[in-house]
């Protein structure tokens, strides 16, 4: 993985077979870790975070995808990076992996 010296790196430092939604693409879904599926659905980081990086950070927080479903749409608003669109893209994207089970 070409990355910069330092930690902080953007998905567009990694090389294209290396980024998400390449990687997704051309291996599917299933290869994706759940920090890299939730960084598709972000789209972008901030400053000093990629989007990968946020997507761990929320996991972490939170205590995984289950955790993330559980939190309050406030609770996941509040976080930092995540606003009111980047939370409704989260919680929508669980909601309908929610409905595909039922």
């Amino acid at each position: 993985m070409s990355r910069p010296e330092t930690s902080v790196y953007m998905i567009k430092d990694l090389d294209e077979e290396e980024r998400p939604r390449e990687r997704l693409a051309k291996l599917g879904p299933q290869s994706l870790t759940n920090a890299e599926l939730l960084a598709i659905l972000l789209r972008v980081g901030m400053v000093g975070e990629s989007a990968v990086e946020v997507g761990q950070r929320l996991l972490q927080t939170f205590g995984g995808i289950s955790g993330i479903h559980r939190a309050s749409f406030d609770e996941l608003s509040s976080q930092k990076g995540i606003k009111l669109a980047k939370a409704a893209q989260i919680k929508a994207a669980i909601e309908l992996g929610r409905r595909l089970v039922l």
